[in-house]
Protein backbone atom coordinates (compact mmCIF):
# COMPACT_ATOMS: atom_id res chain seq x y z
CA UNK A 1 0.00 0.00 0.00
CA UNK A 2 3.06 2.71 0.93
CA UNK A 3 4.70 1.69 -2.08
CA UNK A 4 1.89 2.14 -4.70
CA UNK A 5 0.88 5.24 -2.65
CA UNK A 6 4.68 6.51 -3.31
CA UNK A 7 4.71 4.99 -6.47
CA UNK A 8 1.42 7.18 -7.54
CA UNK A 9 1.60 10.68 -5.36
CA UNK A 10 4.97 11.17 -6.55
CA UNK A 11 4.67 10.94 -10.60
CA UNK A 12 1.52 13.22 -9.87
CA UNK A 13 4.22 15.57 -7.99
CA UNK A 14 6.68 14.89 -11.02
CA UNK A 15 3.70 15.80 -13.36
CA UNK A 16 2.95 19.25 -12.06
CA UNK A 17 6.53 20.10 -11.33
CA UNK A 18 6.99 19.63 -14.98
CA UNK A 19 4.16 21.28 -16.27
CA UNK A 20 5.16 24.57 -14.19
CA UNK A 21 8.15 24.38 -16.62
CA UNK A 22 10.04 23.07 -13.55
CA UNK A 23 13.09 19.92 -12.94
CA UNK A 24 13.01 18.25 -10.06
CA UNK A 25 16.19 16.23 -10.30
CA UNK A 26 19.90 18.44 -10.56
CA UNK A 27 23.34 17.94 -9.62
CA UNK A 28 23.64 20.62 -7.10
CA UNK A 29 21.13 18.66 -4.92
CA UNK A 30 21.70 15.19 -5.22
CA UNK A 31 22.81 14.40 -1.66
CA UNK A 32 19.99 16.32 0.20
CA UNK A 33 17.48 14.71 -2.21
CA UNK A 34 18.88 11.32 -1.41
CA UNK A 35 18.42 12.04 2.39
CA UNK A 36 15.49 13.83 1.78
CA UNK A 37 13.51 10.16 0.08
CA UNK A 38 15.67 7.96 2.64
CA UNK A 39 12.85 10.18 5.08
CA UNK A 40 10.37 9.82 3.04
CA UNK A 41 11.02 6.09 2.19
CA UNK A 42 11.02 5.31 5.87
CA UNK A 43 7.85 7.52 7.41
CA UNK A 44 5.91 5.82 5.02
CA UNK A 45 7.49 2.03 5.72
CA UNK A 46 7.99 2.65 9.60
CA UNK A 47 4.42 4.09 9.87
CA UNK A 48 2.29 1.07 8.01
CA UNK A 49 4.00 -1.30 9.99
CA UNK A 50 4.13 0.40 13.21
CA UNK A 51 -0.18 0.55 12.73
CA UNK A 52 -0.24 -3.00 11.90
CA UNK A 53 1.53 -3.57 15.20
CA UNK A 54 0.05 -1.04 17.60
CA UNK A 55 -3.27 -0.24 15.95
CA UNK A 56 -4.59 2.78 14.24
CA UNK A 57 -4.91 4.75 17.31
CA UNK A 58 -1.91 4.48 19.03
CA UNK A 59 0.38 4.05 16.09
CA UNK A 60 -1.01 7.52 14.30
CA UNK A 61 -0.77 9.14 17.93
CA UNK A 62 2.72 8.37 18.43
CA UNK A 63 4.01 9.24 14.72
CA UNK A 64 2.20 12.14 14.41
CA UNK A 65 3.26 13.51 18.56
CA UNK A 66 6.84 12.78 17.87
CA UNK A 67 7.40 14.23 14.11
CA UNK A 68 7.27 17.74 16.04
CA UNK A 69 9.27 17.00 18.74
CA UNK A 70 12.20 15.76 16.22
CA UNK A 71 11.75 18.01 13.38
CA UNK A 72 12.26 20.90 16.25
CA UNK A 73 15.07 19.38 17.84
CA UNK A 74 16.39 18.72 14.16
CA UNK A 75 16.22 22.09 13.23
CA UNK A 76 17.84 23.12 16.53
CA UNK A 77 21.17 21.13 16.04
CA UNK A 78 20.98 22.00 12.33
CA UNK A 79 20.64 25.58 13.39
CA UNK A 80 22.51 25.98 16.16
CA UNK A 81 19.60 27.87 18.16
CA UNK A 82 17.26 26.85 20.43
CA UNK A 83 13.60 26.55 19.84
CA UNK A 84 11.35 29.78 20.80
CA UNK A 85 9.58 29.08 23.52
CA UNK A 86 6.12 29.68 21.57
CA UNK A 87 7.06 26.81 19.40
CA UNK A 88 7.93 24.87 22.80
CA UNK A 89 4.29 25.51 24.03
CA UNK A 90 2.39 25.46 21.49
CA UNK A 91 4.12 22.16 20.04
CA UNK A 92 3.87 20.66 23.62
CA UNK A 93 -0.08 21.47 24.04
CA UNK A 94 -0.91 20.27 20.56
CA UNK A 95 0.83 16.99 21.30
CA UNK A 96 -0.97 16.68 24.80
CA UNK A 97 -4.23 17.36 22.61
CA UNK A 98 -3.44 14.91 19.99
CA UNK A 99 -2.62 11.83 22.31
CA UNK A 100 -6.08 12.70 24.54
CA UNK A 101 -7.85 12.74 21.46
CA UNK A 102 -6.39 9.84 20.11
CA UNK A 103 -6.34 7.31 23.51
CA UNK A 104 -9.15 8.67 24.96
CA UNK A 105 -11.30 5.55 26.18
CA UNK A 106 -9.14 3.24 24.11
CA UNK A 107 -6.54 0.55 25.95
CA UNK A 108 -2.77 2.11 25.77
CA UNK A 109 -1.16 -1.34 25.85
CA UNK A 110 0.65 -1.21 22.86
CA UNK A 111 3.41 -3.53 21.25
CA UNK A 112 7.42 -1.56 22.38
CA UNK A 113 8.62 -2.42 18.59
CA UNK A 114 5.39 -0.55 17.08
CA UNK A 115 6.46 2.53 18.83
CA UNK A 116 9.72 2.45 18.11
CA UNK A 117 8.34 2.25 14.58
CA UNK A 118 6.02 5.05 15.00
CA UNK A 119 8.87 7.10 16.27
CA UNK A 120 11.03 6.22 13.18
CA UNK A 121 8.02 7.47 11.16
CA UNK A 122 7.93 10.63 13.39
CA UNK A 123 11.73 10.88 12.41
CA UNK A 124 11.70 10.21 8.49
CA UNK A 125 8.58 12.77 8.55
CA UNK A 126 11.29 15.35 10.31
CA UNK A 127 13.71 14.37 8.09
CA UNK A 128 12.42 15.20 4.49
CA UNK A 129 10.14 18.41 6.00
CA UNK A 130 13.76 19.67 6.94
CA UNK A 131 15.54 18.76 3.73
CA UNK A 132 12.58 20.43 1.44
CA UNK A 133 12.78 23.41 3.66
CA UNK A 134 16.21 23.71 3.23
CA UNK A 135 16.52 23.30 -0.54
CA UNK A 136 13.22 26.00 -0.74
CA UNK A 137 15.70 28.31 1.29
CA UNK A 138 18.22 27.75 -1.02
CA UNK A 139 16.23 29.54 -3.81
CA UNK A 140 14.79 25.76 -4.93
CA UNK A 141 11.03 25.39 -6.20
CA UNK A 142 8.72 23.79 -3.07
CA UNK A 143 6.98 21.08 -5.39
CA UNK A 144 9.85 19.93 -7.24
CA UNK A 145 11.97 19.28 -4.24
CA UNK A 146 8.81 17.15 -3.12
CA UNK A 147 8.49 15.27 -6.32
CA UNK A 148 12.50 14.44 -5.96
CA UNK A 149 12.24 13.14 -2.51
CA UNK A 150 9.01 11.03 -3.09
CA UNK A 151 10.15 9.64 -6.36
CA UNK A 152 13.61 8.82 -4.80
CA UNK A 153 11.52 7.34 -1.91
CA UNK A 154 8.97 5.47 -4.51
CA UNK A 155 12.46 4.05 -5.81
CA UNK A 156 13.67 2.91 -2.55
CA UNK A 157 10.14 0.70 -1.77
CA UNK A 158 9.33 -0.11 -5.09
CA UNK A 159 11.15 -4.12 -4.41
CA UNK A 160 7.76 -4.00 -2.13
CA UNK A 161 6.07 -4.34 -5.38
CA UNK A 162 7.69 -7.60 -6.21
CA UNK A 163 7.38 -9.57 -2.89
CA UNK A 164 3.58 -8.37 -2.03
CA UNK A 165 0.50 -9.57 -4.23
CA UNK A 166 -0.87 -5.93 -5.54
CA UNK A 167 -4.15 -7.77 -6.48
CA UNK A 168 -6.51 -5.69 -4.37
CA UNK A 169 -6.08 -3.45 -6.83
CA UNK A 170 -7.79 -4.50 -10.02
CA UNK A 171 -10.33 -6.14 -7.37
CA UNK A 172 -13.79 -3.63 -7.28
CA UNK A 173 -12.48 0.14 -6.26
CA UNK A 174 -8.77 -0.73 -6.03
CA UNK A 175 -7.66 1.44 -8.43
CA UNK A 176 -9.58 4.19 -6.98
CA UNK A 177 -8.10 3.79 -3.49
CA UNK A 178 -5.08 3.75 -5.13
CA UNK A 179 -5.21 6.74 -7.09
CA UNK A 180 -7.02 8.48 -4.33
CA UNK A 181 -4.15 7.84 -1.96
CA UNK A 182 -1.50 8.48 -4.87
CA UNK A 183 -3.05 11.92 -6.18
CA UNK A 184 -4.72 13.55 -3.33
CA UNK A 185 -3.02 12.36 -0.06
CA UNK A 186 0.60 12.93 -1.46
CA UNK A 187 0.37 14.85 -5.26
CA UNK A 188 -2.03 17.47 -3.42
CA UNK A 189 -1.14 17.33 0.12
CA UNK A 190 2.80 17.79 -0.64
CA UNK A 191 2.05 20.24 -3.27
CA UNK A 192 0.67 22.31 -0.35
CA UNK A 193 2.87 21.63 2.26
CA UNK A 194 5.81 22.72 -0.30
CA UNK A 195 3.73 25.96 -0.46
CA UNK A 196 3.65 26.30 3.62
CA UNK A 197 7.35 25.36 3.51
CA UNK A 198 7.97 28.57 1.81
CA UNK A 199 6.81 30.72 4.22
CA UNK A 200 6.89 29.04 7.48
CA UNK A 201 9.93 27.09 9.15
CA UNK A 202 9.88 23.47 9.25
CA UNK A 203 9.01 22.71 12.62
CA UNK A 204 6.29 25.29 12.48
CA UNK A 205 5.22 23.25 9.33
CA UNK A 206 4.88 20.18 10.88
CA UNK A 207 3.33 20.92 14.10
CA UNK A 208 0.72 23.00 12.24
CA UNK A 209 -0.47 19.29 10.61
CA UNK A 210 -1.50 18.95 13.92
CA UNK A 211 -4.83 19.34 12.77
CA UNK A 212 -4.61 15.73 10.75
CA UNK A 213 -5.68 13.88 13.68
CA UNK A 214 -8.70 16.61 14.14
CA UNK A 215 -10.12 16.16 10.21
CA UNK A 216 -9.49 12.26 10.80
CA UNK A 217 -11.94 12.49 14.02
CA UNK A 218 -14.52 14.97 12.64
CA UNK A 219 -14.89 13.00 9.43
CA UNK A 220 -15.11 9.61 11.68
CA UNK A 221 -18.09 10.87 13.44
CA UNK A 222 -19.78 12.64 10.39
CA UNK A 223 -19.04 9.97 8.09
CA UNK A 224 -19.26 6.94 9.83
CA UNK A 225 -20.85 8.06 12.54
CA UNK A 226 -17.93 7.28 14.84
CA UNK A 227 -18.80 8.77 18.33
CA UNK A 228 -16.23 11.48 19.91
CA UNK A 229 -16.39 10.94 23.77
CA UNK A 230 -16.21 14.52 26.00
CA UNK A 231 -12.10 13.53 26.88
CA UNK A 232 -11.87 13.41 22.62
CA UNK A 233 -13.41 17.06 22.40
CA UNK A 234 -11.09 18.12 24.63
CA UNK A 235 -8.28 17.05 22.83
CA UNK A 236 -9.54 18.43 19.77
CA UNK A 237 -9.47 21.57 22.07
CA UNK A 238 -6.32 21.43 23.07
CA UNK A 239 -4.66 20.65 19.42
CA UNK A 240 -6.42 24.29 18.42
CA UNK A 241 -5.01 26.04 21.41
CA UNK A 242 -1.81 24.76 20.56
CA UNK A 243 -1.95 26.02 17.22
CA UNK A 244 -2.79 29.33 17.76
CA UNK A 245 0.10 29.68 19.88
CA UNK A 246 2.27 28.30 17.19
CA UNK A 247 1.43 30.17 14.65
CA UNK A 248 1.20 32.76 16.84
CA UNK A 249 5.10 33.01 17.49
CA UNK A 250 5.74 31.90 13.97
CA UNK A 251 3.77 35.07 12.83
CA UNK A 252 5.66 37.50 15.03
CA UNK A 253 8.67 35.92 15.12
CA UNK A 254 11.33 37.04 12.01
CA UNK A 255 13.31 33.74 12.52
CA UNK A 256 9.72 32.08 11.64
CA UNK A 257 9.39 29.95 14.84
CA UNK A 258 13.17 29.92 16.36
CA UNK A 259 15.24 32.22 18.06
Amino acid sequence: MGSLRLLVGGATLLAVAARGGRTAWGPWRLGSTIVGAVGVAVFQLCYFLAVDRTGVAVGTVATIGSGPVLGGLLAAVLDRRAPSRAWLLGTGVSVAGVALLGLAGRSTAADPVGIVLAVCAGLGWAVFATVGKRQIDAGHDSTASMAAMFCGGALLLAPLLATHSPGWVADGGGWWIALYLGVVTVGVAYTLYGFALRHLHAPTVITLTLLEPITAAVLGAVVVHEGIRAAGWVGIGLVLVGLVITAGGATGDPARGLH
